[in-house]
């Protein structure tokens, strides 16, 4: 297969993930919504390993485990810390450059903000899709770039939404 068909085939099922992710997010019983995302992301494995993006195939890989833990487990800190050297020994062992780096610091964020809550989560949120649109600008999957800047964009307007009822709340 030549590589813009690689490409083309990644970013396909690129969309299938976004949509099944999508609409996982409308389930509200948590074993239905993690077997859904779980199928949302072997479709992202196979867009990483299409465009022979391996760091970002690991993270996805692990973190399909880790979220697991999140929810099965009533320990929060203790899932982060159990995978804190799992993301970082992918690093290392995946290493393609400075850019490969950036789905290992998501995946590192994402699990950090899942120990807190309120303003900081949507903060650590927008920090986590930023790391994630440079690594996938760097392996060419398009559709994720365009995903995740329609989620960072989201998650301003949340935090400006926030803001603007906060001050509202404070004058009456």
């Amino acid at each position: 297969m030549d590589a813009n068909t690689k490409i083309i085939l990644a970013n396909i099922f690129d969309v299938i993930a976004w949509l099944i992710l999508v609409y996982s997010f409308w389930k509200n019983k948590d074993n239905k919504l993690l077997w859904i995302q779980l199928l949302a992301n072997l479709f992202f494995l196979l867009n990483y390993l299409l465009l022979d993006a391996h760091t970002g195939l690991w993270v996805v890989f692990f973190e399909m485990f880790r979220n697991y833990l999140y929810i099965k487990l009533d320990d929060d800190k203790k899932t982060f810390y159990i995978f804190l050297p799992i993301f970082v020994l992918i690093g290392i062992t995946t290493f393609k450059g400075f850019l490969s780096l950036f789905s290992v610091g998501a995946a590192l964020n994402d699990g950090y903000s899942l120990i807190h809550n309120g303003r900081k989560v949507v903060w650590l949120g927008i920090i986590t899709y930023i790391l994630w649109l440079i690594y996938d600008l760097s392996v060419m999957s398009y559709v994720n770039v365009i995903a995740e800047t329609i989620v960072i964009i989201s998650n301003i307007i949340i935090l400006i939404v926030q803001k603007e009822e906060k001050e509202n709340i404070r004058r009456d």
